[in-house]
């Protein structure tokens, strides 16, 4: 290895390519090569991820930056095991799928994440959404250029049409979380944001879930959509009964916080994810999201998980 990268100690069998491409952090990151991933935006831009053989090196950033960017910080095997029997199993099939994936977060670029998250929304996420905010980030620079831009400059998609329209008061709710947690713990940071996220025109429960999952790291949660509940209940994690959330409850209760009162939070997926896989919830989804996509959506089914 060149000289300057330090390795990063990780866990057996880590892929920092899964963990990145299941990430919303991806469009802002250049992969020339199949082995390196350089980011290209905002916080710690320049720095670059290389694997070589089993191991990998980062350059340009600090340890805890190269952890939580590359999503070595979490560690699925080990989180497993605080799962009961049963619940563990259900991780387990998703291990033998994608046995190296983590969670890549970025704490940093909070507007760059929120708008990967919104424009991602009933679009291809690989073929759109990483073009879209790619060429944002690479005219941009940093967060504070990015605030300039016009989205619609970028493409013609409703998604674009609508974050231009909310961006004024997004970036400006951004900017303020931003500050707060720079005080805060970022669980509590979450809970105080949530509702003044959710108040803007089509922001709804599942963004602002991976906001709290690819941005803070709060891995209790777990964005939930129609692909998800589909998944959920054929491999008997939920059945009829239970729903998608309701962004007007969102708005009024804290499942982090526990029940709260949420005349739904027995019926609703990310209390039950929640409730019963903890701090593997937004894994379970994570993993979940790359099934549907890299198989379910091609009509196929490695694991049997539609078959049950």
């Amino acid at each position: 290895m060149a000289v300057g990268y330090n390795r990063l100690e990780v866990w057996s069998g880590f892929d920092l390519a899964s963990s990145l491409k299941a990430s919303f952090s991806l469009p802002l990151f250049e992969n020339p090569k199949s082995d390196t991933f350089v980011k290209i935006y905002g916080y710690s831009a320049g720095s670059i991820f290389k694997i070589e053989k089993d191991a990998t090196y980062y350059y340009g950033c600090s340890l805890n930056d190269a952890l939580l960017l590359s999503g070595a910080w979490f560690n699925p095997l080990e989180n497993v095991k605080k799962l009961s029997r049963r619940r563990a199993a259900y991780v387990y099939e998703f291990l033998e799928v994608f046995p190296g994936l983590s969670i890549a977060v970025d704490p940093w670029d909070l507007k760059a994440m929120f708008y990967s998250i919104f424009l991602s929304r009933n679009t291809s996420y690989h073929i759109n959404t990483v073009r879209w905010l790619r060429c944002m980030a690479v005219e941009a620079g940093d967060e504070g250029k990015l605030a300039s831009l016009d989205p619609r400059v970028f493409g013609r998609s409703y998604q674009l049409v609508q974050l231009a329209e909310i961006k004024p008061e997004l970036d400006k709710t951004l900017d303020s979380i931003a500050l707060e947690l720079k005080f805060f713990e970022y669980e509590d940071v979450f809970s105080r944001v949530k509702t003044r996220l959710l108040q803007l025109p089509y922001v709804g429960s599942k963004s602002v879930h991976a906001f709290g999952l690819f941005c803070l790291g709060l891995t209790r949660l777990a964005p939930v959509d129609r692909h998800l509940m589909e998944i959920a209940k054929s491999i008997g994690v939920a059945d009829n009964r239970f729903k998608i959330p309701r962004k007007e409850l969102c708005m009024k209760y804290d499942c982090l916080k526990g029940s709260d009162g949420c005349p739904r939070f027995e019926v609703c997926l990310t209390a039950k994810l929640m409730r019963e896989f903890g701090a593997m919830a937004g894994w379970i989804q994570t993993a979940a999201y790359l099934y549907g996509a890299q198989y379910l959506s091609r009509g196929l089914d490695p694991a049997g998980i539609l078959r049950r």
